[in-house]
Order: structure tokens, then sequence, then C-alpha cells
């Protein structure tokens, strides 16, 4: 097609399906509802970008991407319309919530949080699955750093990380011992702070403000799910998007 595809998107397609393949394969399951929202995805931004924006005819890379979310964070059993319901939300989010700027929302959090709302089902993140490894629950998601760092975004991603787990203690309202330090961390959503936190579309450039976006994630997820509020990460993650919309738009708090 003549596309230039970037580095970036291959990389996390690859470490996508290298993550989506360890988990599928561990848990003896194949994934259908992923199967189902990357074809979907790819299928539904095409026609939109053919159909409707009259654009030439590209491989649809950041659909993949969305479509792999989708199907990674949704339960490996989900039901299929809720994935699709999913993908639709996302993919319209997209291509129609925007600013000049660019895309206010990550499409598949925003796709992800009202399908699973409206069909009453958790999120479940089992691609990022543990694995046992010498007593210790492993997770072979920070991998996905690579892509982090592709995407230019890997200081978002890390204070995510570091300021979750400096929430994590100070939420434990105990002196921490070495061993909750380690489970701490190991508990930490890496899928998420390497993939979701680091979607170029959505979040800062600048180092700085990718500190302040990623560490600002962190506090709010830290402190919705301390009072039990459902889908806590993804409402926190698109709390973030829209304010770094607001602030490039030009918006600053008197």
């Amino acid at each position: 097609m003549g596309q230039n595809i970037g580095s970036m998107y291959l990389w996390a397609i690859a470490l996508l399906i290298l993550v989506v393949g360890s988990a599928s394969y561990a848990s003896a399951q194949f994934p259908l509802p992923l199967v189902l929202a990357v074809a979907v995805a790819v299928a539904i931004d095409a026609f939109i970008e053919r159909m409707y924006l009259r654009r030439a005819l590209r491989f649809p890379v950041s659909a993949v991407i969305t479509g792999l979310i989708i199907g990674s964070v949704a339960p490996l059993n989900a039901p299929l319309p809720l994935v699709l319901f999913a993908v639709i939300i996302a993919l319209m989010s997209k291509h129609f919530i925007k600013t000049k700027r660019g895309n206010v929302f990550n499409p598949a959090a925003f796709g992800l949080l009202i399908a699973l709302f409206l069909f009453s089902v958790g999120d479940d993140w089992w691609a990022a699955a543990n694995f046992n490894v010498l007593g210790l629950a492993l997770t072979i998601t920070p991998i996905l750093a690579i892509a982090a760092y592709k995407a230019h975004r890997l200081t978002a991603s890390v204070s995510f990380v570091a300021a979750a787990f400096v929430m994590a203690i100070l939420l434990s309202h105990s002196v921490p011992s070495p061993q909750s330090l380690v489970v701490s961390l190991l508990g930490i959503n890496f899928f998420f702070a390497f993939i979701m936190v680091a979607e170029p579309k959505t979040s800062p450039h600048d180092k700085r403000l990718q500190a302040a976006f990623g560490a600002g994630i962190a506090v709010v997820y830290m402190l919705l799910a301390s009072y039990g509020v459902t889908y806590s990460i993804l409402l926190a993650l698109l709390v973030g998007n829209l304010a770094y919309a607001a602030y490039r738009s030009g918006w600053r708090p008197s």
C-alpha cells in the first residue's frame, strides 16, 4: 500500500501478540473474543477511513492495536456482543471525539469502559496473567516497556509505575516488609502502564508533562480503587486523557 508504518506500532503489535499468545497458551484457551475484536476493529476502521473520510486504503495499525487491547482486557470468555460493542465505541471515539489537536480519549479504554459497564462485566486483564516462578507470581508484561520506549513515552509509563508503587505503600497503613514491597511491585498492571498510558496520541511528548501525566493517573487510580470504584484503572486513564486534552487545547486553571 506504499504505507510507512512507524516502528513503535510494529513493536507494539509484535509484543502484544507475544504477551497474548503466552497468556492464552498458559490458560489453554483460544482467545476468540480477541480475534473478533481485531477483525472487527480493522474492518470498521477501514470502512470509516475509505467511505466516510475518503482516504486512500491503508493498513489500520492503530485499529489492530485497539482490537488487541480490548481483547486482552475484556474477559477471555467475554460475550461476543460485548466485544463488538466495545470495538464500535472505541473506533467512534477515535474518529469523532477529537479536538483540533487530536484525540481526546484512549479509544480502547473508552470503548471498554462503556461496554463493560453496560454488560455488567468486570475488566479481566487476562493477558497480564502471572506465571509461578520459584514461588513468585511473575508476568512477562514488563517486556512491553520496549513499546513505550519506541513510542517515546517511557517516562509516562515509569512515572505511573513509581507513583502506583508509592501509593500502594501509603494506602497500606502499615510498615511494609521487604516481601510486601516485592508483592506490591509485581502487582502493578504493567500492561496498562506500558501500552495504555503510553498511547502516543493521547499522552504528552514532553518528558516533564509525561511524568505528571503518568503519576497523576496512578494517584487517581489508587484513590478510586481504595474506595472500591469499579473500573477504577480505566476511569483514571480517561480522566488523565481529558486533563491532557484540555491542557493542549489551551485551558489552564486560574
